[in-house]
């Protein structure tokens, strides 16, 4: 009950975000072009986008498939990807229950989905018996010490940073593993670089990550105008002639089907 109700919350997160999400979506954009280099060079059959958000890498990955298939939790991510015209099937569906036969995809793509799901193992699971054998895979996930200046400006306001759980790199591999997948791991550091604090925020808004936490009145003394001041003058010591940094561990998940 309590799965399902964090999944709703996640789904309307990112469905407001789903008009504004690809123009401000720059991590994404760099972390599922960086991905593609772990996709077989030769086009597969049935490629499914796991988290597919509104559909605007499908152009590229069409590039590796005769058939993409979209799965969304938010039906408002999945009707922004229709306009693109590229997917052959839709699904809105939680990524650990994924209404498709057994062995009926060749290729399963999923890029920072991974790290909003409470537990990673039945997601792996699923991924597993969905593949063809012989099929690839290629997952990406935010792990520990993402957004690291985030979580020191908190600390420096003197309050309990809001909660933001990655996991530990070894946590996925090995559920992973034991869910049948033999794969591989590599990790990455992302940065982007903002001109103040709120735009910032802005963009975590404009995609859907202020689910994390980071929004005004979220924490009990830090509400409203002061609490973004504070937090603010906090952040502000980070400042270096790029802008303010925001500092992504991204984890690299790939590997073949048996």
């Amino acid at each position: 009950m309590e799965s399902q109700l964090q999944a709703e919350q996640i789904s309307a997160h990112f469905g407001k975000a789903a008009q504004t999400y690809e123009q401000s979506a720059r991590l994404q954009r760099e972390v599922a072009f960086d991905a593609l280099r772990f996709l077989p060079q030769q086009r597969q059959g049935a490629l499914l986008d796991l988290g597919c958000g509104p559909g605007w890498f499908h152009h590229n990955l069409s590039s590796y498939c005769d058939e993409l298939i979209a799965l969304d939790l938010s039906a408002a991510m999945l009707e922004q990807a229709k306009r693109h015209g590229i997917a052959r099937q839709f699904i809105q569906a939680n990524a650990a229950q994924i209404p498709l036969p057994d062995d009926s995809v060749d290729t399963v793509f999923s890029s920072l989905m991974l790290q909003w799901c409470p537990d990673p193992a039945p997601v792996f699971a699923e991924i597993a018996r969905v593949l063809k054998p012989g099929g690839h895979f290629v997952l990406t996930t935010l792990v520990e010490e993402s957004m690291h200046e985030f979580q020191q400006a908190w600390r420096q306001t003197g309050q309990v940073p809001p909660t933001l759980s990655f996991s530990p790199v070894a946590d996925y591999l090995r559920a992973a593993k034991a869910n049948g997948l033999s794969c591989h791991g590599q990790q990455k550091t992302f940065q982007l670089f903002f001109p103040d604090v709120f735009t910032l925020a802005r963009e975590f808004k404009q995609v859907g990550a202020n689910y994390t936490g980071l929004k005004a009145g979220s924490v009990p003394g830090l509400a409203g105008r002061g609490y973004w001041q504070r937090f603010a003058d906090a952040y502000q010591r980070n400042l270096t002639t790029q802008g303010l940094p925001l500092s992504y561990q991204v984890l690299f998940i790939f590997g073949q089907m048996p």
